[in-house]
């Protein structure tokens, strides 16, 4: 039976990497899937997902108002017509951006369609708020994967600090901010506190 699954990490986890490799595993094995993104994501153009050790692949970009179940449908009728097999897997990157409606969409294509879903992204904003899309994500998946990676001193990394261009941790602005190294830091809590108490540089 299919699964919705959301891996999540802190920024700096290589999602996007671990997602082209599973596309490319998929696309060796002749299993078919269609890889998606959120169009807000335009660091490497607005249908391309792209990793930052060099590997990339084009995919469908996920508008705000987009009916995700009605996009993978058609996926699956085009597919019936052309007489070849239709997507096993839906791989999403940067899947906290997308909205509630469309995660409950998704959730509609593992139950429907009985296609496993697999949502890469992040779990919390800089202000370590939970993101619209990871929220619903975080209730309706039936399997949910953190990737651990470890913060300078040592322990896990949780959130993913934004700073200013000298370095200097961000705590007020706009949720949604696209960026990679030069703007977010994952730090543990620990480190986190401290950065914000005493206005510390992190870079």
């Amino acid at each position: 039976m299919a699964k919705l699954y959301f891996i999540q990490s802190p920024m700096n986890a290589s999602k996007s990497s671990l997602l082209l490799m599973k596309a490319h595993s998929f696309e060796e094995r002749g299993i078919p899937f269609i890889c998606m993104k959120p169009y807000i994501d335009n660091r490497d153009g607005v249908d391309i997902i792209a990793s930052r050790v060099g590997i990339k692949r084009e995919c469908i970009a996920i508008e705000e108002d987009d009916n995700v179940f009605d996009i993978i449908k058609e996926c699956v009728v085009k597919s019936d017509m052309q007489m070849i097999n239709p997507p096993k897997w839906i791989l999403v990157d940067e899947s906290q951006f997308l909205t509630k409606k469309q995660i409950d969409e998704l959730s509609d294509v593992v139950d429907y369609l009985d296609i496993n879903v697999m949502c890469y992204g992040l779990r919390t904003d800089f202000s370590t708020k939970l993101f619209e899309g990871s929220k619903r994500l975080m209730e309706l998946s039936d399997d949910i994967e953190e990737i651990k990676i470890s913060c300078s001193c040592g322990r896990k990394a949780i959130i993913n600090a934004r700073v200013d261009r000298y370095g200097e941790i961000i705590t007020d602005g706009e949720q949604i901010l696209i960026g990679g190294n030069d703007e977010y830091i994952p730090l543990c809590r620990k480190c986190y506190k401290e950065a914000v108490k005493n206005k510390l540089k992190l870079k």
